[in-house]
């Protein structure tokens, strides 16, 4: 037998639908309820969910590592006025592979301007410290080395080849050297000196084109451009091996010589 809508209202002891509506408002019913229960969780679950677009990771940008021979300064050596000029630009010189490591720039120490200018290698461990072109030991014998020849050391000019230290103490790569070597020959053309002279075989290399053992090219003059430019041995070699001493003083009276003449 088929249901009617007001079986409902009859059936629960109700003399109309009024009543039946008026006992539902008393009883604090405020909304309208359907005859049969809607299972609201199944009909979620029918709802298609939105789908998101797969997130795809992308690596980070790589920065191109230059090449040795590509090594370049944010400053050109032409735009440096002064020596100090050079050593900001060295300071910026962010690309170069041994700026990064190095405790401090050591580049120059002295007069501006000076008739004898003395260029060493590279800085070692004290001079990393300190930034000094020479220090500790190595500077006293320089000191008594330039005694011995009647020079002062606050009277000559000091420079370094590459004013960086490189791991190890080790000697400079070639790339390594050959991009500062713009700046280095700017600063010697700042000090307008009249001699040189070189500590180890790599300052007359790349200035003179001198031989790269520092054996057969130390006692002879070269020419670094203008000025004449003799190699003897590094202080720091002397102190290590004390009987080299005597090729390093055959040189000094070598260069005395000159200088006097």
């Amino acid at each position: 037998m088929e249901t009617r809508p007001d079986d409902a209202w009859r059936n629960a002891g109700f003399a109309s639908a009024a009543d039946a509506l008026g006992w539902l408002i008393a009883s604090g019913a405020d909304e309208i309820v359907l005859d049969a229960a809607v299972d609201r969780f199944a009909d979620s679950a029918k709802a298609e969910k939105p789908r998101l677009a797969p997130v795809v990771l992308q690596p980070p940008p790589q920065r191109p590592i230059a090449a040795p021979s590509a090594i370049t300064a944010a400053t050109s050596p032409e735009a440096c006025a002064t020596l100090a000029d050079i050593a900001q630009a060295l300071n910026f010189f962010e690309t170069h592979p041994l700026r990064k490591n190095a405790m401090n720039l050591s580049f120059f120490e002295g007069p501006e301007r000076a008739e004898i200018l003395i260029v060493s290698d590279r800085p070692r461990s004290e001079e990393d410290k300190s930034g000094l072109v020479f220090a500790g030991k190595a500077r006293i014998l320089l000191a008594n080395m330039l005694t011995a020849i009647g020079l002062k050391l606050d009277d000559v000019a000091l420079l370094n080849l590459v004013p960086w230290r490189p791991a190890g103490n080790a000697a400079p790569k070639d790339p390594e050297i050959t991009a500062v070597l713009p700046f280095v020959r700017r600063a010697v053309d700042l000090i307008q000196p009249r001699l040189i002279l070189g500590f180890s075989a790599l300052p007359g290399q790349y200035l003179a084109a001198g031989d790269p053992s520092i054996q057969r090219q130390r006692g002879k003059w070269l020419n670094a451009g203008g000025p004449a430019f003799l190699s003897t041995l590094h202080p720091d070699e002397l102190l290590k091996h004390p009987l080299q001493k005597k090729h390093a003083w055959r040189d000094l009276l070598t260069f005395r010589e000159k200088l006097n003449g």
